[in-house]
């Protein structure tokens, strides 16, 4: 691994509470002719969400991270709807337990909004752990460039859009609930 010092201190301070400076496509141009090739393959991997395919212990350990927060979720979940979570698992190494408390905390919280940020909050505290073991190399790059994805999530979350969604939903379910009920009647 490469240590890309004057990449790292360029980078500015990221919050999932503001807007991100650039998005991650633009983020990997910036990479471009910094990064080796391997490395550069090592962030496209984080980028388009395969990092359990990457060679790095950072990507490993972040796509076990990831799995392992979203098997929690889907259990929470499966739970109390009264089903059964086995098919909704990815296997994952590792196990990481301050990430499992973390989860039933924010599933806890009554807002979905904040449940979103608090998980999203775990992520971004995760990773910056794995970038503290090379603070100017690859695990900082691709640590950035994981809050930056979590940043331009929450940056595209609009209550408009949101709202908008919502109500296409429950148009379809009303719909599938009286095409339902008429092929039950035919």
């Amino acid at each position: 691994m490469g240590a890309y010092p004057y990449l790292v201190a360029s980078l500015p301070t990221l919050s999932l509470e503001a807007p991100p400076p650039f998005t991650p496509e633009e983020f990997r141009f910036q990479c471009q002719g910094v990064l080796s090739g391997a490395d550069l393959a090592e962030l496209d991997l984080v980028l388009a969400g395969r990092a359990e395919q990457g060679r790095t212990a950072f990507a490993r350990a972040w796509a076990a991270a990831d799995a392992q927060i979203r098997n929690a979720v889907a259990r929470t979940r499966a739970a109390k709807l009264g089903v059964e979570a086995k098919e909704y698992l990815r296997a994952h190494p590792g196990y990481v337990v301050w990430l499992d408390r973390e989860v039933a905390a924010a599933l806890s919280r009554a807002n979905p909004q904040v449940r979103e940020l608090e998980l999203d909050a775990a992520r971004w505290t995760f990773v910056d752990d794995l970038a503290r073991a090379d603070a100017f190399g690859l695990p900082a790059v691709l640590a950035f460039a994981v809050k930056l994805m979590l940043v331009s999530r929450w940056a595209t979350m609009d209550e408009t859009v949101g709202r908008e969604r919502l109500e296409e939903l429950v148009d379809q379910l009303e719909e599938n609930a009286v095409s339902k009920g008429a092929a039950d009647f035919a």
